[in-house]
C-alpha cells in the first residue's frame, strides 16, 4: 500500500520515505490515528481508483440532494469573493483546501438537485467560474494534474450553462496552463510541444468568443498574444494586440458577463506588457506595466507586474532601476504562497544575471533565496 501511495502521489521523490508510509498506514488502519490527512486521502482515492466519499464516507443511505433556491447562486458567488481575495492576497494551500472543501460539501450537491432551467444555468455557470479558479489555485501550489482535472470539469460546467464565454475562457485558461509548463520546461523540443498546444487552445478560445462581449472577447485575445511571443513572433503577437484593443473600444455595448468583473483594463495592459517582455520589447513593456500598476493594487497581481516591470528595466539597460523593482516585487513575493510568483522571481533573476557581478544585483539575488527556499514547489 505504501509503494501505492507513493505511485499516486505526482512527485514521487517528494513523499516521506516507504517505512515512514507504511508505519503511517499502520497506525491508520488499527484505529492509533483515525483522522488521516487529506493529501493522503487524496492518494488513497487515486490508488483505488475510488473517490474520497466512496472510502472515507461511505453511506448505504444517501440524503437526496438539495433542491436549489434562488439565493444560492449569490451566496455561491459572496464565497468565490471571498476565497479570491485571500487567494490573491496570500495564496497557499489552506485556502485551496477550503476552497476544495466548499466544492465538494456545498456546490457539487446543488448541481445534482432539481431546480428551474434558468436557475440551473445560473448554478452551472457560477460553479463554472468557481472551479476555474480553484485549478488556478492547484496550480499556485504545484498541482498541475489536479488543475488539468478541474479544467476538464469545469469545460463540462460551462456546456450546460449555455455561455459561450464560459467556454472560451476554459479553453484560454487550459493554454494558460500550458504556456505554465513551457515556462518550467528546459528541454526544447517539451517547451515546443507545450507552446503548439498553447496556440491551438488560445487560437480555440478567440474563435469561440467571437460572439462574446468586446471586454471578455478583449481579455480571452490577450491569451492567443501571449502564446505567440512566447514563440518570438512579433508580427503576429502585435497584430492579436491591435484585435485586443479593437475589441475594447467597443466596451459598453453590451453587458458583460459576471466572470469578467475581476479583469480590466489594467489586466489588459499588463498582459499586453508580458508580451512585449517576451519579445525583448523592454521600453513598450515598462510604458505599459507602469500603466497596469497604476490600478493593479492586489498584492498578487501586483507582485506579477513588478516582475515584468523589473524584467522591462534589465532589458533597457536601467540596472539599477531593474533592481530597485525587483526588491520592491521581492518583498511582496515574500508574503504570498504562488508557485507562479516563484516562477516569475526566477524569471527576474535570469534577466538581471549577465550583471550578476554588480552589487546591486548581488543583493537582489541574497534577497530572493529565503522566497525561493520557501517555494511550494
Amino acid at each position: 500500500m505504501a509503494r501505492e501511495l507513493r505511485d499516486a502521489a505526482e512527485q514521487p521523490h517528494t513523499m516521506p520515505k516507504l517505512a515512514s508510509l507504511v508505519r503511517n498506514i499502520e497506525r491508520w488502519e488499527s484505529g492509533e490515528v483515525t483522522r488521516i490527512r487529506e493529501e493522503y486521502r487524496l492518494l488513497y482515492a487515486r490508488a483505488m481508483n475510488m473517490t474520497e466519499h466512496e472510502l472515507f464516507d461511505p453511506d448505504d443511505t444517501p440524503a437526496p440532494p438539495p433542491e436549489a433556491r434562488e439565493g444560492d447562486v449569490q451566496a455561491i458567488r459572496a464565497m468565490l469573493t471571498g476565497f479570491m481575495l485571500s487567494d490573491r492576497q496570500f495564496g497557499g494551500e489552506r485556502i485551496r483546501q477550503q476552497a476544495a472543501a466548499y466544492l465538494g460539501q456545498v456546490i457539487e450537491p446543488r448541481l445534482r438537485g432539481h431546480a428551474p432551467d434558468a436557475l440551473r444555468r445560473d448554478l452551472f455557470a457560477i460553479s463554472t467560474e468557481y472551479v476555474m479558479r480553484l485549478a488556478a489555485m492547484h496550480l499556485d501550489t504545484d498541482r498541475i494534474k489536479d488543475a488539468l482535472g478541474l479544467l476538464g470539469r469545469a469545460a463540462g460546467l460551462a456546456n450546460e450553462s449555455g455561455d459561450i464565454s464560459l467556454t472560451a475562457w476554459v479553453l484560454s485558461r487550459r493554454g494558460e496552463h500550458e504556456m505554465h509548463r513551457a515556462a518550467l520546461c528546459a528541454n526544447s523540443t517539451q517547451r515546443r510541444a507545450h507552446l503548439e498546444q498553447a496556440l491551438a487552445y488560445t487560437e480555440g478560445a478567440v474563435g469561440v468568443a467571437r460572439a462574446a462581449p468586446p471586454i471578455s472577447r478583449a481579455f480571452l485575445t490577450t491569451k492567443q498574444a501571449l502564446a505567440c511571443s512566447m514563440t518570438g513572433d512579433r508580427a503576429k503577437t502585435q497584430r492579436t494586440l491591435g484585435k485586443v484593443w479593437d475589441a475594447y473600444d467597443q466596451a459598453g455595448s453590451t453587458n458583460e458577463p459576471d466572470w469578467m468583473g475581476a479583469y480590466h483594463w489594467g489586466h489588459l495592459r499588463h498582459e499586453e506588457a508580458h508580451c512585449y517582455v517576451n519579445l525583448g520589447m523592454g521600453r513598450d513593456a515598462a510604458n505599459a506595466v507602469e500603466e497596469a500598476l497604476s490600478v493593479r493594487t492586489a498584492a498578487r497581481p501586483r507582485v506579477f507586474s513588478l516582475g515584468l516591470l523589473a524584467i522591462a528595466r534589465a532589458q533597457t539597460l536601467e540596472v539599477d532601476e531593474a533592481c530597485t523593482t525587483a526588491h520592491q516585487m521581492i518583498t511582496l513575493a515574500g508574503q504570498i504562497s504562488s508557485r507562479r510568483v516563484t516562477v516569475r522571481l526566477v524569471e527576474v533573476l535570469e534577466a538581471l544575471k549577465p550583471y550578476q557581478n554588480q552589487p546591486a544585483v548581488a543583493d537582489v539575488r541574497e534577497a530572493a533565496t529565503p522566497v525561493l527556499e520557501g517555494s511550494p514547489a
